[in-house]
């Protein structure tokens, strides 16, 4: 029986792209996402998937009534670009809410059927900026700091059921998100996206970007049998920026 799998940000770059790699290898999808209809309603056809359109920053919402095999929480977002004393209350707190609220709710929800079955796999897309500190991010760089912690307590709390739990840290993918800080950079700082990309490419040792494939790839490879026993692992896809 194929193994059914959640993944929050469906509609997002990397999301899709986890999408595409899991319904190759025949899982059985769901996916969360906030407003893109148009696109939802085309990945559900196209990945044979169940989507849910669910906004996480109101008061109240429903977690789809199913028993997930694997969780992936791959929604974030990064809203914020000023120093700490600037930083809007409201920024802070959607932020944390998003990026690790939302995460632990999830896992709290569905790992109690996990234990049942005595099998699950968690896996978080974090950043490079959940092991590192970064200047005016403040929002951003805590609420990851807070993802890694969280991946770290359920590794160790779930591990005698047969549950790992493993955060994936990319540095800056190729994606929507951050086609939409450039602009917002680019606009504040008065340069072009184009300027601000190159520049955020030009910072690894590959000259370019981390892409959506190398990120849902490793995801992959952290939901299967092979990595049974890789458990609380900060798994960094940076190209090596951080050696």
């Amino acid at each position: 029986m194929a193994k059914k799998v959640f993944i929050t940000g469906g509609t997002g770059t990397v999301g899709m792209s986890l999408l595409k790699l899991f319904h190759r290898k025949k899982y059985e999808l769901c996916f969360q996402y906030l407003s893109n209809d148009e696109k939802a309603m085309k990945l559900e056809k196209e990945f044979t998937a169940k989507s849910f359109k669910i906004d996480f920053l109101k008061k109240t919402y429903d977690l789809p009534d199913m028993d997930f095999d694997i969780l992936i929480n791959n929604l974030g977002i990064n809203i914020s670009d000023v120093l700490t004393h600037d930083v809007k209350e409201e920024d802070w707190l959607s932020t944390l809410t998003v990026n690790l609220t939302i995460p632990f709710k999830i896992c709290k929800s569905y790992l109690p059927n996990m234990m049942k079955k005595g099998w699950g796999r968690i896996i978080n897309i974090n950043s490079i900026y959940g092991l590192r500190g970064v200047d005016y991010n403040s929002p951003y760089n805590a609420s990851k700091h807070g993802l890694s912690g969280l991946t770290k307590s359920i590794a160790k709390e779930y591990a005698q059921y047969n549950i790992t739990c493993n955060e994936i840290c990319p540095g800056a993918i190729q994606s929507e998100l951050m086609n939409r800080i450039a602009k917002r950079v680019a606009d504040n700082e008065g340069t072009t996206s184009e300027n601000f990309l190159k520049e955020v490419s030009s910072l690894y040792p590959a000259k370019r970007m981390v892409t959506p494939n190398e990120v849902s790839s490793v995801a992959f490879f952290l939901a299967s049998e092979a990595a049974s026993y890789v458990n609380g692992s900060s798994i960094i896809v940076d190209g090596g920026l951080n050696c």
